[in-house]
């Protein structure tokens, strides 16, 4: 076949080149010029970025981002184990919980959101919330509050697809291993930690980076719920303001907005894609990562760190840290000296002055690479069987209400007859007439259209590269590439839209819906191959090598391979619709027309920035049902060959 085996990768490659890595490109290129609006300006060297690294915000920001991920990722983790755990050892009605617990899943970020908003914040804080749970909902003006109530969000989201890997990976786990703990007299919790978390833990740790890398890149929940969150005392800064929730996406989106020139926006851009590469770098070397690998990146971390943030302190850590390069025995010790100098930092210089994430790294470094504490057999005399069944009830109850409570509430507003957030339970005006003006009045029609159009274009394209590449990887076995797609991904962002803004302008692509579904198409590739690869693994290969009598290697791939991969094939197709569906950022960043609006666009429109414009809940309500309903029912369409292979039948 010789060299035409590299074909398979040329669909994919193209993209990724053109989606990914020429905007990155470019981006820095224009970090050395003075580019007003974007247009063609002088070089000015590194002026942008010593601009940028005066610029005490977007320190600030990434140090936000940091602790915004790390809460999320820890607490979805945990939750996710727990409630995997109960689902398949302890639950009944397994599949009517699964399905209730899904249900975030099948609601568009863009969408769960501003619902979340509406029932948190309501109208100045008067909300369902508020009246019926008594907590503080000043999301605009308590920090803690904002910070809060946007990882709450954040979890509601995220929680769902955790909880089904989490369970896929308990299926796994030997029955033997369990059989053989009951034997010994082990109890459910040490069988847990024990046995199954031990077992799984790579699993754990895939997902906890998967998860901590999206996050620290967020840009939907903190910017939809809080618009960056209350501003920081020390958040006032020459270039920019950074709020409790201004993580680097909202950062990085807030500065595309206020500058006018683009050297500017693609120097902060270059640097927060560094951070994003550096996290990236962590998930692509997670197997292999040595201590020795490991400490030069925290250096380096730390290095950039002194550069924004100078310091005395600072710098006797990154001392620490150089010493570790040859002492590796004292990284405990190491590890318990730069939390305190950190303390001590922030005592001196204030919380965001002095917080430096490199002691809570190198905390999960000693976690993640060290075997998993065994938990010794405790005999407690007293009964605690009903105790752990109060506490089963009590979580999945808790779990029903905050799924069900923001679908009942956005079907609460879209049936009242006022365009006012309701802060009951029921509505004062009982009618179906915002569903006839959807129609009527901003004709949701035509975005549905845009919709499907980009949703369908996407899913055509995704098996159009997505095979092919899967094809090579698994023909040449080369799974390293699964991981580099991965980190490649991690380029794209709110970091890099603007760059990539400017190359669809130059190639007039911008307002196009086939250039939008380009780019929902290449962020779907990780996934689809990965799920293409695993199914072409497991075709017996006796089938292939028959094949081989009668026809060539590359026929047989699209002749014979090609058939029997559909129902893989037809799941990717199924995501790839999914994601240009429920995509967001790109259509609004990359759309400026009204009449191209899709969906999620246009009830991002109906509501808006807080405090920016009118709000019209009950259109942007009974438009988020019609979407629920339709992606409901797709759901239930894919749900089994979703599942096949990943739950077993009784999900």
């Amino acid at each position: 076949m010789g060299n035409k085996k590299f074909l398979l990768v040329l669909p994919a490659l193209v993209l990724i080149i053109f989606i990914l890595i020429i905007p990155m490109l470019s981006m820095l290129k224009t970090s050395f010029y003075n580019s007003p609006f974007g247009e063609d300006g002088s070089f000015v060297g590194f002026q942008n970025y010593i601009k940028v690294l005066n610029d005490s915000g977007m320190g600030i920001a990434v140090k936000i981002s940091f602790i915004w991920a790390s809460i999320i990722s820890s607490i979805v983790i945990i939750l996710g184990i727990i409630i995997a755990y109960i689902l398949e050892t302890k639950a009944k009605n397994k599949k009517m919980l699964f399905f209730i617990i899904m249900l975030p899943w099948i609601i568009p970020s863009y969408m769960g959101v501003l619902i979340w908003r509406s029932l948190i914040y309501g109208y100045g804080t008067e909300s369902i919330i508020k009246n019926i749970f008594h907590l503080n909902t000043n999301i605009f003006t308590d920090i803690f509050a904002g910070l809060g109530w946007g990882i709450f969000v954040s979890i509601w989201l995220e929680l769902p697809i955790v909880v089904m890997v989490l369970i896929s990976a308990y299926q796994e786990v030997p029955r033997e291993l369990h059989l053989a703990a009951k034997i010994d007299g082990a109890n459910s919790l040490n069988t847990l930690i024990n046995i199954t978390i031990p077992y799984i833990k790579p699993t754990i740790i895939t997902w906890f980076l998967i998860t901590f890398a999206n996050h620290f890149k967020d840009f939907t929940v903190p910017f939809l719920l809080t618009a960056g969150g209350p501003p920081l005392f020390s958040g006032f800064t020459s270039h920019s303001i950074v709020g409790i929730t201004t993580t680097m996406g909202v950062f990085n989106y807030f500065i595309s907005n206020t500058q006018y020139d683009f050297g500017i926006i693609s120097a902060y851009s270059v640097i927060s894609a560094i951070f994003v590469m550096l996290i990236a770098f962590i998930f692509l070397t997670r197997r292999t990562l040595s201590l020795k690998k490991f400490l030069a990146f925290v250096i380096a971390i730390k290095i950039l760190s002194y550069i924004f943030n100078p310091g005395i302190i600072l710098l006797l850590t990154i001392g620490l840290y150089f010493i570790l390069l040859r002492k590796r025995n004292l990284f405990g010790l190491i590890v318990v000296l730069d939390f305190s100098m950190m303390i001590l930092n922030i005592s001196i210089k204030g919380f965001w002055g002095g917080f430096d994430f490199i002691p809570i790294i190198s905390l999960m470094w000693l976690i993640f690479k060290e075997k998993t504490p065994v938990i010794p057999q405790t005999k407690i005399k007293m009964n605690l069987k009903s105790i752990k069944l109060v506490f089963k009830y009590l979580l999945l109850a808790f779990l029903i209400i905050i799924i069900m409570l923001p679908v009942y509430n956005i079907i609460n507003i879209s049936l009242s007859g006022t365009n006012n957030i309701t802060v009951t339970l029921f509505p004062e005006k009982l009618t179906f007439e915002n569903y006839n003006r959807i129609f009527s009045e901003i004709h949701i029609e035509h975005n549905l259209k845009n919709t499907i159009i980009i949703a369908f274009l996407t899913s055509i394209i995704v098996p159009i590269i997505s095979y092919p590449l899967a094809l090579f990887i698994s023909k040449n076995n080369l799974s390293w590439i699964l991981p580099l797609l991965i980190f490649i991904d991690f380029l794209g962002g709110v970091h890099s839209i603007i760059a990539l803004f400017m190359i669809f302008r130059k190639l007039h692509l911008l307002n196009s819906l086939f250039g939008v579904s380009l780019v929902y198409a290449t962020h779907t590739l990780p996934m689809s191959t990965f799920l293409i690869k695993g199914y072409l693994d497991k075709i017996p290969k006796e089938i292939e090598e028959t094949a081989l009598l009668d026809t060539t290697k590359l026929k047989s791939y699209f002749y014979i391979l090609f058939p029997l991969s559909i129902p893989a094939i037809l799941v990717s197709m199924l995501i790839g619709f999914m994601k240009g569906w429920n995509g967001f950022i790109p259509s609004l960043m990359l759309l400026n027309k009204d009449s191209l609006y899709p969906l999620s666009v246009k009830l991002y429109s109906l509501i808006g920035e807080p405090g920016t414009s009118y709000p019209k809940w009950d259109l942007f309500s009974a438009s988020s049902i019609l979407n629920i309903i339709f992606l409901g029912l797709i759901f239930i369409m894919i749900r089994r060959p979703l599942m096949n292979g990943v739950l077993k039948d009784r999900y």
